[in-house]
């Protein structure tokens, strides 16, 4: 048995685009905010989306309810290139003039949920392929991140970006779908 019809090129997604910190307009570029860095491999959303399931209690293996526990949204990316300001916002009190000293003025247990804005992925093609949008993205560095300084290959920037709830927002923490549809909150 074979198959009848196969997806059009088109409709198989490869995705690149560019990370664009603190948008302000989404309907062109001017608006999108600070451009963090390129992402050529695309970027990798996490919803993690949260179920408790309740199974039968004669045989525990039958579902028999699913209820909805909430999301932790997530945006990974490896960045090709950056610049200062992905910097600062990776490192909040760390960076001043594009390098990052360590220990920095910033102490442990500090809020860095404080330093959030929105954050959009804008695709190449934004005609056929998906934005997502945080509403409040709290950014970090990966933390098991090595950074390669090579000859043969580029030095990448691995982040993520930790979707949050607006407290004056009920509309959601991430939009996944087309930029024309996108909407800051």
């Amino acid at each position: 048995m074979g198959f009848a019809t196969h997806p059009d090129v088109n409709e198989i997604i490869q995705v690149a685009g560019y990370l664009f910190w603190n948008p302000t307009d989404l309907s062109n570029e001017a608006g999108w905010g600070t451009k963090l860095g390129f992402c050529s491999g695309g970027i990798i959303f996490s919803p993690n989306y949260k179920i408790a399931t309740f199974r039968q209690e004669e045989t525990g293996v039958e579902v028999y309810k699913k209820i909805y526990l909430g999301c932790a949204p997530v945006l990974t990316a490896v960045l090709k290139n950056w610049n200062s300001t992905l910097l600062e916002r990776l490192f909040p009190g760390l960076s001043s003039g594009g390098a990052v000293e360590f220990p920095g003025s910033i102490p442990a247990g500090t809020d860095l949920s404080a330093y959030s804005h929105a954050l959009i992925f804008v695709p190449q093609d934004t005609d056929n392929h998906p934005c997502l949008l945080f509403q409040k993205a709290c950014p970090n560095i990966v933390e098991a991140s090595k950074l390669k300084f090579s000859h043969r290959d580029p030095t990448v920037f691995p982040v993520a970006f930790d979707g949050l709830r607006k407290s004056s927002s009920t509309d959601g923490i991430a939009y996944f779908g087309p930029l024309s549809g996108a909407v800051l909150r």
